[in-house]
C-alpha cells in the first residue's frame, strides 16, 4: 500500500514540531541564562523560587531535547525508506498510530510487549 501522501504530511508535521521545540528551547535557555546572571543578594524564599524555576526550565529543556532527537530519528527513517515499519516485527505500523505518535518505532502490540517487559509483567494501571 502506498502511504507516501500520508508520510509527506507526517514529515511536514514532524518538521514543524521540531522547529517549534527548538524555538521554545532557545527561549527557555535564555530564561535560564537570565536566572544564572542574577548577581544580587536575594532573600531565602526568593532564592528557593529561583532554584525551583531553574529546575523546571532545565527539565522542560531536557524533555524538548529528547523529543527533537526522536523527531530527527523519524525524519532520518523517512529519508531511508524505513519509516512506518515496526523495528521488532517489520510489519507496517498503522497510519492512525503514526498520526498519534509520529516518531514511534513499534506497532502497538510490540510496544505493549516492551512495556510489559520493562514493568516486569505488572498489570497496566486502570483509569
Amino acid at each position: 500500500m502506498d502511504r507516501s501522501a500520508e508520510f509527506d504530511e507526517l514529515r511536514r508535521q514532524l518538521t514543524e514540531r521540531r522547529r517549534g521545540l527548538l524555538e521554545t528551547r532557545e527561549s527557555q535557555q535564555g530564561e535560564l541564562r537570565a536566572l544564572h546572571a542574577e548577581d544580587r543578594q536575594v532573600e531565602y524564599e526568593e532564592g528557593a523560587q529561583s532554584r525551583l524555576a531553574d529546575d523546571v526550565l532545565t527539565t522542560l529543556s531536557e524533555s524538548a531535547r529528547r523529543e527533537v532527537m526522536q523527531i530527527d530519528a523519524a525524519l532520518r527513517r523517512l529519508g531511508e525508506g524505513a519509516y512506518g515499519e515496526c523495528i521488532e516485527c517489520g510489519q507496517e505500523i498503522p497510519i492512525e498510530r503514526l498520526r498519534a505518535l509520529p516518531f514511534t518505532l513499534r506497532c502497538e502490540e510490540d510496544e505493549e510487549d516492551r512495556e510489559r517487559s520493562i514493568r516486569g509483567n505488572a498489570p497496566r494501571p486502570s483509569l
